[in-house]
Protein backbone atom coordinates (compact mmCIF):
# COMPACT_ATOMS: atom_id res chain seq x y z
CA UNK A 1 0.00 0.00 0.00
CA UNK A 2 2.60 2.80 0.97
CA UNK A 3 4.35 1.90 -2.63
CA UNK A 4 1.28 2.46 -4.37
CA UNK A 5 0.93 5.71 -2.29
CA UNK A 6 -2.20 4.42 -0.64
CA UNK A 7 -0.90 5.24 2.34
CA UNK A 8 1.72 7.59 4.08
CA UNK A 9 3.34 5.79 7.57
CA UNK A 10 5.37 7.65 9.74
CA UNK A 11 8.90 6.21 10.70
CA UNK A 12 10.59 5.77 13.90
CA UNK A 13 14.19 6.42 14.66
CA UNK A 14 14.54 2.94 14.01
CA UNK A 15 12.84 3.18 10.43
CA UNK A 16 10.03 1.11 11.40
CA UNK A 17 6.76 1.59 9.94
CA UNK A 18 3.53 3.21 12.09
CA UNK A 19 0.08 3.97 10.95
CA UNK A 20 -2.61 5.54 12.45
CA UNK A 21 -5.96 3.95 13.23
CA UNK A 22 -7.68 6.09 11.03
CA UNK A 23 -5.17 4.88 8.27
CA UNK A 24 -5.93 1.59 8.64
CA UNK A 25 -9.62 1.85 9.17
CA UNK A 26 -10.10 4.05 6.11
CA UNK A 27 -7.70 1.27 4.11
CA UNK A 28 -9.85 -1.22 5.27
CA UNK A 29 -13.16 0.67 4.85
CA UNK A 30 -13.90 0.18 8.77
CA UNK A 31 -15.14 3.91 9.33
CA UNK A 32 -17.50 4.02 6.18
CA UNK A 33 -20.47 2.05 7.44
CA UNK A 34 -20.15 4.26 11.05
CA UNK A 35 -19.97 7.59 8.89
CA UNK A 36 -22.81 6.87 6.59
CA UNK A 37 -24.69 5.87 9.91
CA UNK A 38 -24.32 9.56 11.20
CA UNK A 39 -24.02 11.33 8.41
CA UNK A 40 -28.14 9.66 8.24
CA UNK A 41 -28.87 10.61 11.65
CA UNK A 42 -27.33 13.94 11.59
CA UNK A 43 -30.49 15.44 10.00
CA UNK A 44 -32.17 14.02 12.37
CA UNK A 45 -34.51 16.24 15.67
CA UNK A 46 -35.14 15.42 18.86
CA UNK A 47 -38.08 16.45 20.63
CA UNK A 48 -37.76 16.21 24.46
CA UNK A 49 -40.45 16.51 26.41
CA UNK A 50 -40.66 16.14 30.36
CA UNK A 51 -42.73 16.65 33.14
CA UNK A 52 -42.25 16.18 36.98
CA UNK A 53 -44.44 13.07 37.95
CA UNK A 54 -46.46 10.40 36.45
CA UNK A 55 -49.72 12.15 37.98
CA UNK A 56 -48.95 14.83 34.87
CA UNK A 57 -48.93 11.77 32.24
CA UNK A 58 -51.40 14.11 30.44
CA UNK A 59 -49.59 16.96 30.07
CA UNK A 60 -46.33 15.18 29.08
CA UNK A 61 -48.90 13.94 25.80
CA UNK A 62 -49.73 17.35 25.31
CA UNK A 63 -46.07 18.67 25.52
CA UNK A 64 -45.23 15.63 23.04
CA UNK A 65 -48.27 16.69 20.72
CA UNK A 66 -47.30 20.29 20.58
CA UNK A 67 -43.66 19.47 19.96
CA UNK A 68 -44.75 17.12 17.02
CA UNK A 69 -47.17 19.68 15.50
CA UNK A 70 -44.20 22.34 15.59
CA UNK A 71 -41.32 19.27 14.01
CA UNK A 72 -43.81 18.14 11.27
CA UNK A 73 -44.76 22.07 10.23
CA UNK A 74 -41.23 22.77 9.77
CA UNK A 75 -40.64 19.81 7.93
CA UNK A 76 -38.30 18.28 10.40
CA UNK A 77 -37.47 14.50 10.45
CA UNK A 78 -37.93 14.04 14.22
CA UNK A 79 -38.22 11.47 17.08
CA UNK A 80 -40.01 12.54 20.27
CA UNK A 81 -38.19 11.49 24.03
CA UNK A 82 -40.53 11.86 26.78
CA UNK A 83 -39.40 11.79 30.38
CA UNK A 84 -41.00 11.46 33.42
CA UNK A 85 -38.97 13.11 36.65
CA UNK A 86 -37.78 16.30 38.26
CA UNK A 87 -35.59 18.55 36.21
CA UNK A 88 -33.06 18.25 39.12
CA UNK A 89 -32.67 14.40 37.92
CA UNK A 90 -30.32 14.33 35.67
CA UNK A 91 -30.03 10.36 35.42
CA UNK A 92 -33.49 10.56 33.73
CA UNK A 93 -33.08 7.81 31.04
CA UNK A 94 -34.40 10.44 28.38
CA UNK A 95 -31.98 13.02 29.27
CA UNK A 96 -29.30 10.52 29.08
CA UNK A 97 -30.29 8.92 25.48
CA UNK A 98 -30.64 12.59 24.54
CA UNK A 99 -27.18 14.00 25.74
CA UNK A 100 -25.52 10.84 24.20
CA UNK A 101 -27.38 11.62 20.49
CA UNK A 102 -25.35 15.12 20.91
CA UNK A 103 -22.21 13.80 21.66
CA UNK A 104 -22.56 11.09 19.09
CA UNK A 105 -23.65 13.18 16.21
CA UNK A 106 -26.97 11.42 16.44
CA UNK A 107 -29.38 14.74 15.78
CA UNK A 108 -29.00 17.98 14.58
CA UNK A 109 -31.47 19.92 16.84
CA UNK A 110 -33.41 19.80 19.81
CA UNK A 111 -36.98 21.16 20.53
CA UNK A 112 -38.52 22.18 23.63
CA UNK A 113 -41.55 23.58 24.56
CA UNK A 114 -39.87 25.77 27.37
CA UNK A 115 -36.06 25.11 28.47
CA UNK A 116 -36.65 24.35 31.79
CA UNK A 117 -38.36 20.98 30.31
CA UNK A 118 -34.47 19.77 29.37
CA UNK A 119 -32.96 20.43 33.03
CA UNK A 120 -34.39 23.10 35.84
CA UNK A 121 -30.88 24.19 36.57
CA UNK A 122 -27.88 24.00 34.29
CA UNK A 123 -29.03 24.84 30.92
CA UNK A 124 -25.85 26.52 30.26
CA UNK A 125 -24.15 23.88 30.39
CA UNK A 126 -26.53 21.28 28.20
CA UNK A 127 -26.72 24.84 25.87
CA UNK A 128 -22.56 24.61 25.50
CA UNK A 129 -22.62 21.13 24.97
CA UNK A 130 -24.89 21.25 22.30
CA UNK A 131 -23.25 24.20 20.78
CA UNK A 132 -19.89 22.13 20.76
CA UNK A 133 -21.65 19.42 18.79
CA UNK A 134 -23.32 21.97 16.36
CA UNK A 135 -26.73 21.30 17.72
CA UNK A 136 -29.47 23.53 17.82
CA UNK A 137 -31.61 24.36 20.85
CA UNK A 138 -34.96 25.47 19.70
Amino acid sequence: WEKKGLITPMRTAGNRRRYTVRQLDDMLGLNTQKELGAVARRGLVIGYCRVSSSGQKADLERQAEVVANYCEKQGYQFRIIKDIGSGMNYKKKGLQELLRLVCEGGCSKIVVNYKDRLVRFGYELIETVCEEHNVDIE
